[in-house]
């Protein structure tokens, strides 16, 4: 290498030294050891050019990061670069991370971090209650942290950035990847039986610490601190009353401000122009509520993690279809649209058949047709005996309604929308019903959650506060298959260790008729 001046450098302790070229060339090759397609002297050669006098360690190992990461774009530089940087950018970034989380490279005793991660309040004390010293030893000997350095760049990055445990204030962190495992999974067993636990745990933090399963953002960011809410989605059920209403604006930002994600079905509110108390008003419709609801869930903040997101489900018939089905595109002004949420249109067959006929949809206000409404989540085929009947009958009483050509509301509407936006779900409710495991008659499914994979019952928030509670049926429901996840966890856990043994399908069966013994006696 060509002969350098002398630069000074500041340490971390504050100490100025000499820029050492060599120990910065060996620290190079140790990180691209082993790596095929990459170039300690490229790194070196780039490096040298942002090096300055005066400069820290820090901002040393920031400048290191940059040149690493620059060479991974085989597009813009198609000579030097490789996407095998990214592994050499993920060691180094594993380095900086134990620097900052604990003044050095090698980790800290597992029992020391639990100790001080509870003393400032970032986990919770419980962990020092749960768990002897000893079986905190006994964990942290089964910790593999070597596998911090295979993580790649971006995925350590993720995991920097929204996951492990830090102040999000100032930013500094407070544990390292396999500690976020080993506490999560500590924190996951902890009421187990004391002789299996231990088992449990390790198996369990060696399965998510190997990438064999994922866990959803509110787990793996949350288990192990104060916060106890480790739904990844809540589905939110609003009536048309103002404690309805108002209940279930609360429980969408609390929800948000625990990191879930939010199925919300606001289809049972009064359409626009509805009569309010025998017409001393009339209704705003849907669309201010969801704009509330949008600007509630960004004030409460998930704390840097992810922005909080909602998607919401009304029926296809619904009065203000053409109004909702606009909410999410690039045309009209602001106060007519709520773009930043999603949105699911509950379907049917009935209405295809009628694209199919080119005959009309006729579009009613759920508030109006209570009966109608519950059919349509209850048995789909009274639903359409119902629907047929209210469409002849609506003038002689009264209701309002509207109509369209099925090819205008399916093609030029709801597939347009679809196909522009790219976040307009379809919810076939027949199919739905179909099957369920739930009783549907009793426990109808109106929704599904923000992604669109959950399919499970809601009752409306704030209506009764008696036996029929609405919290009850979701409490019940989220222990049934808190104790259900945990039954499969074991099963699977027991599979793996009997030589990897593979679930059969009389094994799921048994597994959904836990699921419906659990949620009965719940």
């Amino acid at each position: 290498m060509k002969k350098q001046k002398k630069i000074l450098v500041s340490k971390r302790s504050g100490e100025k030294v000499v820029y050492d070229y060599t120990k910065i060339s060996d620290r190079i090759r140790q990180l691209t050891d082993g790596i095929p397609g990459v170039s300690a002297s490229m790194i070196e050669m780039q490096m040298d050019l942002h090096i300055s006098d005066g400069m820290t360690t820090s901002s040393i190992d920031e400048v290191m990061l940059r040149t690493i990461v620059d060479l991974i774009d085989e597009e813009i530089l198609p000579i030097e670069g490789n996407v095998n940087y990214e592994k050499v950018a993920g060691r180094h970034l594993c380095g900086m991370l134990r620097k900052e989380v604990y003044g050095q490279y090698t980790p800290h005793r597992l029992y020391d971090i639990v100790k001080r991660n509870v003393s400032i309040g970032l986990y919770t004390s419980e962990l020092l209650e749960w768990y002897t010293e000893q079986e905190w030893d006994y964990m942290d000997s089964k910790i593999d942290h070597s596998k911090d350095e295979l993580l790649v760049y971006s995925a350590l990055e993720q995991l920097k950035d929204k996951y492990l445990v830090k102040n999000r204030s100032t930013g500094k962190i407070y544990e390292t990847p396999q500690i976020r495992y080993i506490v999560a999974a500590a924190t996951d067993f902890h009421m187990e039986d004391p002789t299996e636990r231990m088992d449990l745990i390790i198996d369990y933090y060696e399965s998510a610490s190997n990438g064999e399963f994922t866990l959803s953002t509110p787990v793996l960011a949350g288990l192990g601190t104060p916060t106890k809410q480790f739904s990844s989605c809540v589905l939110i059920k609003t009536g048309d009353s103002t404690p309805s209403i108002q209940a279930s604006t609360n429980l969408v930002e609390t929800y948000a401000a625990k990191r879930a994600g939010l199925g919300i079905d606001f289809s049972r509110i009064r359409a626009l122009d509805a009569p309010v108390r025998n017409g001393e008003i009339s209704h705003t419709g849907m669309v201010p509520f969801l704009k509330k609801t949008y600007y509630g869930m960004r004030a409460f903040s998930q704390g840097g993690i992810r922005n909080s997101s909602a998607t919401i489900t009304y029926p296809i018939w619904h009065y203000q279809f053409d109004d909702l089905i606009q909410l999410k595109n690039n045309r009209g002004i602001d106060e007519t649209r709520v773009r930043h949420l999603d949105y699911s249109v509950a379907v049917s067959s009935i209405f295809f058949v009628r694209l199919k006929n080119k005959q009309d949809i006729t579009f009613f206000d759920p508030n109006d047709v209570p009966e109608l409404y519950e059919a349509y989540y209850r048995d789909i085929k009274k639903f359409n005996k119902m629907y047929i009947e209210l469409e002849r009958t609506a003038d002689k009483l009264g209701i309002r309604y509207k109509r369209e050509s099925a090819d205008k509301v399916i093609r030029q509407w709801l597939f347009k929308e679809r196909v522009e936006t790219g976040r307009i779900y379809l919810f076939f409710v027949d199919n739905v019903q179909r099957q369920t495991v739930f009783d549907i008659k009793n426990f109808p499914i109106y929704q599904s959650n923000l992604c669109q994979e959950i399919l499970l019952p809601t009752l409306e928030f704030g209506q009764n506060p008696t036996d029929n509670d609405p919290t009850k049926l979701v409490i019940a429901i989220y222990c049934g298959f808190s104790k259900l996840v945990r039954y499969l966890v074991r099963l699977l856990i027991k599979c793996a260790l009997q030589h990897r043994q593979i679930i059969t399908v009389k094994d799921l069966m048994d597994i959904f008729q836990q699921m419906l013994n659990l949620i009965l006696r719940t």
